[in-house]
């Protein structure tokens, strides 16, 4: 074992195999992720896109959602460009089938229009009645065991009713939509569309159209030609609403909405996956010739005498391939072999992943082979080519020798400078990752959970508090919102009268019961509480509201007991009404943390609530027939795309360090016998080992430090600059401290070894 480590040329052997092995396992691993990228939603038509929205509020904050306004459905069907409109609208419900009961089952109601262009069925398209369902192969044996054996059975779609099970159908792996159950957008959902037709400042549907060609349509002329101007509103429709249309192929990035439809994934998490692949093919690849070079040196004398006795040049190019067939071979099964076992693992922990087919991975391994061969011939040659071209004609091999290390030298810093620019960029991700969650929310974040009922039962939520707080005491509300919901809406607040035309801000709200305070944990900063005036029946028609601090930042910073004091208005869609603040408390998050506090209105209404929210112990809420999800389980989720990355990233690291590591313990063991003879001139003139260590080492202290300042910098461009720019990531100067620590730990070890190494190999060959 000891001997592996201090031979140059068995140790330049290990590091080159692990090199070219870790290089091309992370290729393909990026080519992966590349084909799922392009092959995701590739059976549906170029000239599909969905419409999407984003209100632009007067406040400068921005509503974006996946839907659209109902009113631009009729607008679209005549539009001359389109060729046909689809309406799809998503819902979770609990499904019961006799004695088995699913909750949260994804069903799709979707009109024909939609299903011939979205083409979920593996099969092809599939007809369908009124009250008619198809379901989804795995969903189907969630149900029972045959699922064949449900067609023509009855489900019960709680809120929806019963539904007859007319198919069970395949749905294609390629489609990142994938509904547990498929229903008819008619008659369940075509009424209530259609008595929103008039309504352009709402979203009510997920839009699909079909284009005659690619040409984009001008959506903002159909909101000009179209959309009302609300009277007294400081804002044009064509200012407010914005219409976007999303190529099919585009539909999967995660875009932060919170009503997305089916799998999502993150564009810049795609970026940041291809960025760190590619820069460890380069280290792979710069290790892998920087070992063939540390042989090469050490076989000199070799290649001398081969040329001496007439050998040609490819006989002797040859004759190295041949000596590290059984190398290649070993190569090349270990790297299909670990990409293979850690392709398992990756569609485990990237839902998006699951498109590819066996095929598909049968041939990313063939490609996979086709490179690691090429990489490591075309090396070997051009090492060995250019080691015979400076040793032809020349009497001594000081000339080559000299030539060799500046290539040595040179690869050395290009892999320092991409190890530490991908140890930078990886620490402030995982760092930021970390502190957020770590933030103080503003609410008990550790012992709140929370229960997603049925929305069509909203009498469900109140229920369940009462029954839980009968046995359990206080501990359990009723609310609209649950922590980390994307969907809280937002409702224009104005100290004006009726008009609603002065001083409009926008302000986020949710309903809940009057007990949300302690529930939640918030401070309450008023003096007088005025809650108890909700138990009293108001004929006023006022909306009674909690209000957190950073509501008063919208009115010159007014105190909590003044803010109780003014009087409001607000529109939450069936007219102006009276705002009546009873409390306020102190500011928390409803969702990832941002630079301020929002300002928030609860509204004291439990009649609107179809969430719970219970605070307590996870362990003490039981209720078998309600699942409660924890706070902190939900926020894990919200990062769950940025988490998974960060544990390979840092995995990934790991081995380019083990790399760089291997690579200057060679080039360590190389450059003391490449200075052998000099070392041992200068031990006997009396130098000390401290000044002789310096001597062999100056220069390539010199490099590790300039090359890990280079990737320092370039490391901190990436981030700072936003050329790689990732959702819900914000570095500041903590996170450039800790990169910066974590850098510097790593270089002074390198270089550490690389003394130590040195030291203990000098010693050895002056013992022989």
């Amino acid at each position: 074992m000891l001997k592996t480590f201090t031979s140059p040329k068995i140790l330049s052997s290990i590091t080159g195999m692990f090199s070219i092995s870790l290089g091309t396992v992370l290729l393909g691993v990026m080519l992966v992720f590349m084909w799922s990228d392009h092959d995701i939603n590739s059976q549906i038509s170029e000239t599909v896109f969905k419409i999407e929205t984003q209100f632009n509020l007067p406040n400068g904050d921005h509503v974006k959602s996946s839907k659209a306004p109902a009113a631009l459905l009729s607008k679209l069907r005549e539009h001359p460009q389109v060729k046909s409109v689809g309406r799809v609208k998503s819902e979770l419900v609990t499904t019961s089938y006799g004695t088995e009961e699913v909750k949260s089952a994804d069903v799709l109601a979707m009109d024909e229009s939609a299903r011939k262009m979205l083409k979920l069925d593996n099969d092809g398209e599939f007809a369908m009645s009124s009250n008619g369902v198809y379901l989804s192969e795995p969903f189907a044996k969630k149900l029972t065991r045959s699922p064949r054996s449900l067609i023509g059975k009855r489900l019960k779609l709680n809120g929806l009713g019963l539904y007859q099970v007319e198919g069970i159908i395949k749905l294609d792996k390629r489609s990142s939509i994938r509904p547990d159950m498929i229903i008819a957008f008619s008659p369940t959902y075509d009424s209530v569309i259609k008595s929103q037709y008039d309504n352009w400042y709402d979203t009510h549907v997920d839009v699909f159209v079909d284009l005659k060609n690619k040409t984009p349509l001008n959506l903002n002329q159909i909101i000009l030609e179209n959309a009302p101007q609300i009277p007294g509103a400081p804002f044009t429709p064509e200012s407010f609403i914005q219409l976007s249309q999303r190529p099919i192929s585009q539909l999967h990035y995660d875009l932060n909405f919170s009503d997305a439809l089916g799998l999502t994934f993150s564009k810049s998490s795609l970026y940041l996956i291809y960025g760190v692949c590619v820069f460890s093919f380069l280290l792979g690849f710069v290790g892998f010739v920087s070992s063939m070079i540390s042989i090469q040196l050490s076989q000199v004398e070799r290649i001398r005498t081969m040329l001496s006795i007439g050998g040609s040049y490819y006989q002797i190019i040859l004759n190295a391939l041949m000596e590290r067939r059984i190398a290649l071979l070993g190569g090349v099964v270990l790297s299909i072999s670990i990409f293979n076992a850690g392709l398992f693992f990756l569609t485990e922990a990237f839902t998006f992943l699951s498109v590819l087919s066996t095929e598909v991975q049968w041939v990313m391994s063939v490609v996979m082979l086709i490179c690691f061969v090429v990489v490591y011939v075309t090396v070997i040659a051009l090492v060995v080519s250019q080691a015979i071209a400076l040793q032809e004609g020349q009497s001594i091999s000081r000339f080559s020798d000299l030539n060799m290390v500046h290539i040595t030298k040179f690869i050395m810093m290009i892999q320092i400078v991409i190890t530490t620019m991908v140890i930078f960029i990886s620490v402030s991700v995982t760092y930021e990752l970390l502190s957020v969650k770590q933030v103080d929310y503003g609410y008990d974040i550790k012992r709140t959970h929370y229960a997603k009922l049925n929305g069509r039962n909203d009498s469900k939520a109140r229920y369940l508090r009462d029954r839980i707080n009968a046995e359990q005491g206080q501990v359990s509300e009723a609310t609209s919102w649950y922590p980390f919901d994307r969907s809280v809406s937002y409702a224009s607040v104005s100290t004006a009268q009726q008009t609603m035309d002065e001083k409009i801000i926008q302000a986020k709200y949710f309903y809940a019961g009057p007990e949300i305070v302690n529930i939640l944990g918030l401070t309450v900063l008023t003096q007088n509480h005025a809650v108890p005036v909700l138990r009293e029946k108001d004929t006023s028609k006022r909306v009674f509201v909690i209000v957190t601090e950073a509501f008063s930042h919208l009115f010159a910073n007014i105190s909590a007991e003044k803010l109780i004091e003014h009087t409001f208005y607000t529109n939450l869609g069936d007219g102006v009404k009276e705002i009546q603040v009873v409390d306020v408390v102190s500011n928390f998050y409803l969702g990832k943390v941002k630079p301020s506090f929002e300002p928030i209105m609860i509204i004291i209404d439990e009649t609107k609530a179809n969430y719970l929210i219970v605070n307590d112990d996870a362990t003490k809420v039981v209720l078998n027939d309600t699942t409660f999800i924890s706070s902190l389980d939900a926020r894990d989720e919200e990062y769950s795309d940025l988490s998974t990355i960060v544990i390979y990233l840092l995995f990934v690291i790991v081995l380019n360090i083990v790399l760089l590591l291997l690579n200057t313990m060679t080039n360590s063991l190389v450059e003391v016998e490449r200075n052998r003879f000099s070392l041992s001139i200068m031990r006997q003139l009396g130098a000390g080992l401290k000044s002789i260590c310096w001597y062999v080492f100056k220069n390539n202290i010199l490099i590790y430090l300039g090359a890990s300042g280079v990737g320092v910098l370039l490391g901190y461009a990436a981030i700072s600059r936003k050329i790689l720019a990732l959702d819900g990531v914000q570095s500041g100067l903590s996170h450039y401290v800790m990169s910066l620590l974590v850098v510097a730990a790593t270089i002074a070890f390198i270089i550490s070894l690389s003394l130590v190494i040195s030291r203990k190999q000098f010693l050895a060959d002056l013992k022989e």
